[in-house]
């Protein structure tokens, strides 16, 4: 009964989706701020760590520009894109407490990531919660991304959102993995895989939700979008499924790896910019000597 009520659910999503409802993790919710949340004008630009690539990647500004190497170690701003090549991965440490996972042959547009500032520094392996609220949405064009996300203010206005060419995954801090890979042929794989916590898939028309140990996977036929038409999306055949021990292996080792790489990453007081280009300026590196001010983390 559970699988045949997502499949419904998800098929309507598949038949129906449109990128400006797909970017909110609460559709059909009131558009005014919930009491107590920030006006958006008092967040500032959250800070993006490469805390550690392998292989090769690269990265370039939404609006153009040169493609240049990712470095590890550097910050980068949101509005950039972050592109995989095979072999190689990218993981990225944002200064809400999310990380993320970039594999093989992915293309990853960071669109936004605004968050209310905070003062004093914060290690990433000590958050449970974010500090204050923030919202944070990415755009999967191809490729697969894992990530593990802490708990979300998301009754203060807080947004994780990982958009894909067939809806957007709403995070509500957990560890989950989504993939979107367009096949030869005319054909598209989509997967969302949670390994704990919660992912709620947005469409149209209803909401998803994808509770711990649980994968949602479709194929269908795909055109993908061009500058004069949209995609074009077929009738999806759907699987609702438990996690197979294979993937659960894959998740966690994602996950161990993340936690490996971002171990002694440390946020400083973030404030708003004095010029346009400071979220573009390179930071030092994601795994300085330990720290002795308080609140560093350090023993």
């Amino acid at each position: 009964m559970l699988n045949r009520f997502l499949s419904l659910l998800v098929l309507g999503m598949f038949a129906a989706v449109s990128p400006a409802n797909a970017q909110t993790n609460n559709p059909g919710q009131p558009s005014t701020p919930v009491q107590g949340a920030p006006a958006p004008t008092a967040r500032v630009k959250g800070k993006i760590l490469v805390a550690r690539v392998v292989g090769s990647a690269s990265v370039q500004a939404e609006a153009g520009g040169p493609v240049r190497p990712l470095r590890e170690g550097e910050q980068i701003s949101d509005e950039s894109i972050v592109v995989t090549a095979a072999a190689s991965n990218v993981i990225l440490a944002f200064s809400n407490g999310a990380t993320v996972n970039v594999s093989a042959n992915s293309s990853l547009d960071i669109q936004q990531f605004v968050q209310d500032p905070f003062a004093g520094d914060l290690k990433l392996s000590d958050m449970k919660q974010e500090e204050g609220t923030s919202t944070t949405r990415l755009n999967l064009s191809h490729g697969a991304v894992v990530g593990k996300v802490v708990h979300l203010n998301v009754d203060k206005g807080s947004e994780f959102t990982v958009q894909t060419p067939v809806g957007a995954a709403g995070i509500r801090g957990t560890t989950f993995e989504i993939v979107f890979i367009p096949n030869p042929g005319g054909t598209a794989t989509f997967t969302v895989l949670t390994q704990e916590g919660l992912v709620v898939f947005s469409g149209t028309a209803s909401n998803v939700q994808i509770p711990a140990g649980t994968k949602i996977s479709a194929t269908f036929s795909y055109t993908p979008a061009t500058p004069t038409s949209p995609a074009v999306i077929g009738t999806p055949v759907i699987q609702t499924t438990g996690l197979t021990p294979e993937e659960e292996t894959s998740i966690l080792t994602a996950s161990t790896q993340i936690s490996a790489a971002t171990v002694n990453t440390v946020f400083g007081t973030t404030t708003p910019p004095t010029t346009e280009n400071n979220s573009n300026t390179p930071s030092v590196p994601t795994q300085p000597a330990p720290a002795t001010t308080p609140g560093a983390g350090g023993p």
